[in-house]
């Protein structure tokens, strides 16, 4: 079947089709000619055969009727014999025109002797027939027995010669219809050989053309099966060059475009763009398995997080591709102390670096550390200047530190975090590093199965709008009522959870929620805006745009309704992710806050760049406005430019009536503060909405 690969389906089709069709012909032609032979013969045998017999029958009735009237003479006077004459005469031309016409058939040569013997005999009959009617006419007593002798004979041996020609047209015809019956069974056989070679090739053609079609296709559909299941290995059948042929060949380029893509996916998911080292999630999964590793081994593991110093600076005074170039320098150094192929250099966001040592202990680890210091100690030359790099590290083991995977990065990260206050280069952790609430408790893993047990509760701060009294929107603020421990305030478990990264997770919770409590009010004729804080984790992370959205969908909650604060702090430690992040959620048509203004390291410059329709001044120059002259000219410039720049202003921190008064005068459009309300929970504060005074008429004094 090998070589109908090479012949197009069509034409294959096209074949069999045609040679079925040729065959199906051929019989019908072989019929057709059958039928017409036997017509034909059946014809000639009706038109000489029999009308033979039918002649020789003729010449044996006139002979004997013609012998019948001459015994007639003798009965008969001279008068009444003319009539009879008449009538032998006749008879006698009946006879001799058959004989005549036997003579001149066109089976007359076949039976020559006897047509011969034929007209012998009847020569002699008719001289002694002659013969005889003379002497009756002469009234001769010969006459009667001339007639026995002679006459009489002659006529006999005349019928039998007629008699054998009757015979031998009989065994002609029976020759001939056996002949007809011959090739009818001949047209039969040949008809039927021709048919079953019709379904012969029929079903020769449509097994070949089907096999030589399906196979390839099954082996087809195995290789798109395997591509649909990830493996980019298997065999591709044979192509040849019909349909099938371009099909598989096609089949093999997409499975080779799929392949590639998909190792470049997998590249991009599992490596940094920037420097090609393994990025966060790929640095968890090789950990993950390397404690697995250790506890079957029962060996050591230890991990490095690594911190750039004053990376924010590089950004800020020489530009971000400056500071990228830092970074892919900073891998190369990395990457140059750590020589073991089972070690692992990664990225793992921003200026941070993390390096897995498998099967070492933190002793070894902090050897690991010093050498990755004295690769950073020399200068790094960017665009023709030198820079001073500087890192700290923290380090941490398994299994003295931990015995889970999240476990160790979040204590090394914390013995970071102690580097880098300390300014020592590097610190292996210690439990009383840890920060913990002052009853010691254990952050991390209380900080997980509180939010397994749903211990964390949602409260809401009123914004006022300045000038009407109104309150349209609120600020969402998490609490953590732990079950045996108490109210936790957020300042005592916010801080670890950004440090630790497990801030995601308590953000996502509080979007959802508050999402699906502002929808019940919304539900309810309350259309009450709701502002919720973002942490520097999710704001660079890239799925933060997209988890928004479907807790939107989820939640039916307006995304117009929806504001999220964003720290100066937040987005200069990594602005082009915070950039793109902000970009996405405000096409969106989420509304951004920046929140604390003023306390971090960003100008107003730089706030024109950012899609925000927002801007919250921070406490600390709003508690003291209306005695500290300094705070009054911030506040008063912040107010101006914002509202130049086309921006909402709100006030935190209100506590009294003269702030308030002050703020108003100022051209604030928002406020909030105990002078209004404390964060209350959610039923309490939607008794309060429901109930809210006109501040502007009669000031409501904070609970303090």
């Amino acid at each position: 079947m090998r070589f109908l690969s090479n012949v197009p389906i069509a034409i294959r089709l096209a074949g069999a089709f045609s040679a079925v069709l040729a065959l199906l012909g051929a019989v019908i032609l072989l019929g057709l000619n059958q039928i017409d032979r036997i017509g034909e013969s059946s014809r000639q045998l009706a038109s000489t055969s029999l009308q033979n017999v039918i002649l020789v029958h003729n010449a044996q009735g006139a002979a004997q009727a013609g012998a019948s009237l001459l015994h007639s003479l003798f009965l008969l006077d001279r008068e009444k014999r003319i009539p009879v004459y008449a009538r032998i005469d006749q008879n006698a031309r009946i006879r001799d025109t058959a004989i005549s016409e036997l003579l001149v058939s066109s089976d007359a040569t076949k039976f020559r002797p006897t047509l011969m013997r034929v007209v012998k005999a009847r020569d002699a009959f008719v001289v002694a027939f002659n013969q005889t009617v003379d002497e009756v006419e002469m009234e001769s007593g010969v006459a009667r027995w001339l007639m026995l002798s002679k006459t009489m004979p002659a006529l006999q041996t005349m019928l039998d010669d007629l008699d054998e020609l009757v015979q031998l047209q009989s065994q002609y015809a029976n020759e001939m219809i056996q002949g007809i019956q011959t090739q009818q069974s001949a047209g039969r056989q040949r008809i039927l050989l021709l048919g079953l070679a019709s379904l012969l090739v029929a079903c020769v053609s449509a097994f070949a053309i089907t096999r030589s079609i399906s196979r390839p296709l099954a082996q087809t559909a195995k290789l798109a099966r395997d591509v649909a299941a990830g493996n980019f290995d298997g065999e591709i059948p044979k192509a040849g060059r019909d349909e099938m042929g371009v099909l598989i060949r096609a089949l093999d380029e997409m499975r080779g475009g799929i392949a590639a893509r998909e190792r470049r996916i997998v590249e991009l998911a599992y490596h940094d763009v920037l420097t090609g080292l393994p990025n966060r999630t790929l640095f968890s999964d090789r950990l993950q398995q390397a404690v697995k590793a250790a506890v079957r081994g029962n060996h050591a593991v230890s991990v490095i997080v690594m911190d750039l110093d004053r990376f924010k600076q590089v950004n800020d005074v020489l530009g971000h591709p400056v500071g990228d170039e830092l970074l892919g320098k900073v891998a190369d150094r990395l990457r140059s102390v750590v020589l073991r192929d089972s070690d692992t250099v990664a990225r793992i966001g921003g200026d941070e670096f993390a390096v897995l040592l498998p099967t070492q202990t933190g002793a070894e680890a902090i050897i690991v550390a010093k050498r990755l210091l004295a690769a950073l100690e020399e200068p790094i030359s960017l665009q023709g200047q030198l820079v001073d790099v500087s890192a700290s590290f923290g380090l941490a083991s398994f299994p003295e530190h931990g015995h889970e995977a999240a476990e160790l990065m979040s204590r090394a990260d914390i013995a970071m975090y102690v580097a880098k206050q300390a300014g020592s280069g590097y610190v292996l952790f210690e439990s009383n590093q840890e920060r913990s609430s002052e009853h010691g408790l254990t952050l991390l893993s209380d900080l997980r199965h509180a939010l397994e047990n749903n211990e964390f509760l949602l409260n809401f701060q009123p914004k006022m709008r300045l000038g009407s009294g109104v309150c349209n929107s609120a600020e969402v603020l998490i609490r953590w009522k732990h079950p045996t421990r108490g109210l936790i305030p957020p300042d005592q478990f916010i801080p670890f959870a950004e440090q630790t990264g497990f801030i995601k997770s308590i953000t996502r919770w509080v979007l959802e929620n508050a999402c699906k409590q502002a929808a019940a009010w919304h539900a309810q004729g309350l259309p009450l805006a709701i502002n919720v804080n973002i942490s520097t984790r999710d704001l660079v992370s890239h799925d933060l745009p997209s988890f928004v959205a479907e807790i939107l969908q989820q939640t039916g909650f307006p995304t117009e309704l929806l504001c999220l604060e964003i720290t100066e702090s937040a987005i200069m430690d990594d602005p082009v992710h915070a950039l793109a992040s902000l970009t996405r959620l405000n096409a969106m048509g989420v509304k951004l806050s920046i929140d604390d203004f003023g306390t971090g390291y960003s100008s107003l410059a730089y706030l024109k760049k950012l899609p925000v329709q927002e801007l919250k001044i921070d406490r600390s120059f709003v508690m003291n406005l209306d005695a500290d002259a300094g705070d009054e000219v911030i506040v008063r410039s912040t107010i101006e430019l914002a509202h130049n720049m086309g921006l909402n202003v709100v006030a935190e921190g209100v506590e009294n009536a003269r702030v308030l008064q002050q703020l108003t005068e100022l051209g604030c459009n928002e406020a909030q503060g105990y002078f209004f309300s404390r964060p209350l929970p959610a039923q309490e504060f939607s008794a309060w909405l429901k109930a809210v005074p006109s501040f502007l008429a009669q000031p409501a004094h904070a609970d303090t």
